[in-house]
């Protein structure tokens, strides 16, 4: 059955069952995945995706319901068990079906180069990585990993009080780790890219780009334990917030499973740390013009030069901290309830360069990397016990690898401790970004 003409069927059949406001999102999707191993082909993944959930207010509670197939009999099995569910919710959480606001910022997430991309071309391109590799080095003897993706997506809002939104995305990306083995020893790094147009997929770049990484991890050593100058280079700082992300969120806070509760309008990190939440950022891949509640989305500080501006809100979370939603209402999925996430979260850049971060710390640690994130980081307390690997740092430069040690600490000491931020922002194939950051001190535990 056609979209419409399901979503006419299903709000008459909702009306006629005492609902009296309706809902419905859907999303379409489309991903391929190819994936190199010994110069051949190992996988070639192509898989659509479609489904529906629907959401309708009865007895001032908000059921749910969601389906795959769009026919009479799904019609049928949605408004029952949205009813069903509306009526055994026990919470007092007041949920909204949202009217839509006025304006919508117009934000290009759909890319027309990425149309209709050949795939023995994307073939080619994933085999290209590998023997690229094996050609600039020849310590390079296995990978852990290959391939590249494109991922398409349409979805769309529409509900009872006239709201009728759709976007539509799509991505392309790459990437290439090559093994190299020195005596006896083994190193990995990374290659990748995500791309607008598949011109921008370069595979001797992302070659060399994973064998530079492997190549500067060789000979690596421990180090005393103690405390250190530090800088955390872009990428680490990435896994250290996408970790603690979550602290941000309004339905956190009220959950208790945060503590910046009543926290809005203090000192919460350094004078040098702007944290932004920016849904209309170029090229993000969390750019969207309006949330999965169809609250319109906007650019805001999150943290202003050290001082906590606001939480992230969904309509819900909203209501009952008494403010308004900052259209941060998203799904994990169609059949998931709507949470709170941020969009392109990042800290905003500094004026000093990498290399300027480095000799303002003249002798110390550079962290380029951190392991265990998912068991040794307590998102709510914010401590954290990571393995960590990085170089030492003398008379300002890169002196030799580091490796096995364990960095400790708190997110929100972290912030803190940030003495300057560079200048060099980076989104490592994610929706969250961060320059590399320099930190007034680091606890290590090494040999």
């Amino acid at each position: 059955m056609e979209l419409n003409i399901f979503i006419n069927k299903l709000f008459q059949e909702a009306k006629n069952n005492g609902f009296n406001e309706y809902e419905v999102y859907y999303v379409d999707r489309e991903s391929l995945s190819i994936n190199a191993y010994n110069e051949e082909v190992e996988k070639y993944n192509l898989t659509t995706s479609y489904g529906l959930s629907f959401r309708g207010k009865i007895n001032d509670k908000i059921g749910y319901s969601y389906t795959e197939i769009l026919d009479d009999d799904a019609i049928n099995m949605l408004v029952k068990n949205a009813k069903e569910s509306a009526l055994v919710i026990e919470n007092e959480d007041i949920q909204f079906i949202y009217e839509g606001d006025k304006e919508y910022a117009e934000v290009n997430t759909y890319y027309k180069a990425l149309e209709n991309l050949p795939a023995d071309k994307l073939i080619d391109l994933a085999l290209s990585m590998e023997k690229e590799a094996k050609t600039l080095d020849n310590r390079v003897t296995s990978f852990g990993g290959c391939g590249i993706g494109y991922s398409k997506a349409r979805y769309g809002i529409i509900n009872s009080k006239g709201l009728n939104l759709e976007n539509k995305s799509n991505l392309l990306s790459a990437y290439v780790v090559p093994i190299i083995k020195n005596g006896e020893d083994m190193h990995d790094g990374m290659g990748y890219v995500t791309a607008n147009s598949i011109e921008d997929v370069d595979p001797k770049k992302l070659a060399q780009d994973g064998i530079n990484e492997a190549i500067s991890r060789i000979g690596g050593k421990s180090i005393s334990s103690g405390k250190y100058k530090a800088v955390i280079n872009n990428e680490a700082m990435v896994s250290i917030l996408s970790t603690f992300a979550g602290v941000f969120s309004g339905d956190a806070v009220q959950k208790g499973l945060s503590l910046l509760k009543g926290k809005e309008g203090e000192i919460i990190a350094s004078k040098q740390v702007t944290l932004l939440d920016d849904p209309h950022l170029e090229n993000g891949l969390a750019s969207v013009p309006f949330d999965d509640e169809g609250v319109a989305t906007k650019k805001k500080d999150i943290i202003h030069e050290g001082k906590l501006m606001t939480l992230l809100h969904n309509l819900k979370t909203a209501n009952k901290g008494n403010t308004k939603s900052t259209g941060n209402g998203f799904k994990n999925s169609y059949a998931s309830p709507v949470g709170v996430s941020p969009t392109n979260l990042y800290i905003q850049k500094g004026e000093k360069s990498f290399e300027e971060l480095l000799k303002d710390v003249g002798e110390g640690l550079l962290i380029t990397e951190f392991a265990g994130l998912h068991s040794g980081a307590n998102s709510i307390t914010g401590d954290f016990s990571l393995a960590a690997k990085g170089f030492y740092i003398k008379d300002g430069k890169k002196d030799y690898p580091v490796e096995q040690i364990t960095v400790a600490g708190n997110f929100f000491d972290l912030l803190k401790n940030i003495e300057v931020v560079g200048s060099d922002l980076k989104f490592p194939m994610s929706s969250i970004g961060s320059p590399s950051v320099k930190i007034t001190e680091l606890s290590i535990a090494g040999k």
